[in-house]
């Protein structure tokens, strides 16, 4: 079953605690959350949390990483999947069955082909620590030109690219669909439809929307409006056809300044109130009744 998931990260709530986040999603409707940081200290602490939020009739969202690791240099990769790995047995103990990492579109040092085999190498690492503990692995591509024209050589920023660096590895790794890298990379239909006719794959959906006065190539990444807010991307269309495809993972909203500007400063149930009115909207226009 298709659900919404709260989080906390990408919403400017990561200063309140856990229990706090989780007190006003469970109170609002949410039935997920992102599996917080470091995965619960222990093995038998994490078990624990499982069961409680089973109780409450709640599922987790993905599991995060310690580091950007598509950008931190060989060594601080080698010590952050030591340590994923430790995190991953303590949410798999959880009840957590997803996880992911963005990548980035380009490097100031690797040509296209020396970063596909870069990345290729660095991803059948994760994917081998993701395979042991039952994990769900996926890549998130970010699609906005103007972070690609950051670096010296372009590299990859559309989802069938991103198939492509995944099927390099194994096809059991998936992917994110986010609507502002997919309407920053061409909003290209056949993309979408790769990704709905592959929809065991997708690991995660995140909903929010582009600014009005820029074309697509001129979207800053960082700056997002919520699902549906300015008409640039139709979320509820994009939820529709993932609800008709057959998906049953997490979907969030993932607005970016000046939305989670405003969410820092807000009351956290204010806050969280308002995401899940937004994304409980865009479900029953799209006919998820849940």
């Amino acid at each position: 079953m298709i659900y919404s998931n709260l989080n906390p990260r990408t919403m400017g709530m990561n200063h309140h605690s856990y229990e706090e986040l989780l007190a006003a999603a469970h109170k609002n409707g949410f039935g997920g959350i992102e599996v917080p940081a470091h995965a619960f200290g222990s093995v038998e602490k994490a078990r624990e949390e499982g069961k409680r939020l089973e109780s409450m009739g709640m599922k987790w969202g993905l599991m995060m990483a310690p580091c950007d690791m598509y950008k931190v240099s060989d060594e601080e990769f080698d010590q952050a999947v030591e340590q994923w790995a430790r995190w991953l047995e303590r949410a798999r103990a959880a009840g957590c069955t997803r996880a992911y990492n963005h990548f980035w579109p380009g490097s100031d040092t690797r040509d296209f082909q020396e970063n596909f085999e870069w990345h290729h190498r660095r991803l059948a690492r994760i994917f081998h620590i993701m395979k042991e503990n039952g994990i769900q692995y996926g890549l998130e591509f970010m699609g906005a030109q103007t972070v690609c024209d950051e670096f010296q050589y372009p590299f990859l920023r559309t989802l069938s690219g991103t198939m492509a660096l995944a099927d390099s590895v194994s096809h059991e790794i998936g992917f994110v669909f986010d609507g502002i890298h997919w309407y920053t990379s061409g909003a290209k239909k056949e993309d979408l439809y790769l990704c709905l006719n592959n929809m065991d794959r997708i690991v995660n959906l995140h909903l929010d929307d582009a600014y009005p006065g820029r074309t697509a190539l001129e979207q800053k990444d960082r700056e997002r409006a919520m699902p549906n807010e300015t008409g640039a991307i139709d979320s509820t269309e994009i939820v529709r056809l993932f609800h008709q495809h057959g998906y049953e993972g997490p979907v969030i909203v993932e607005p970016m300044s000046p939305t989670t500007d405003r969410y820092e400063k807000m009351d956290l149930d204010e806050a969280v109130k308002e995401a899940a009115h937004c994304l409980n909207g865009i479900f029953k226009e799209a006919g998820v009744f849940i």
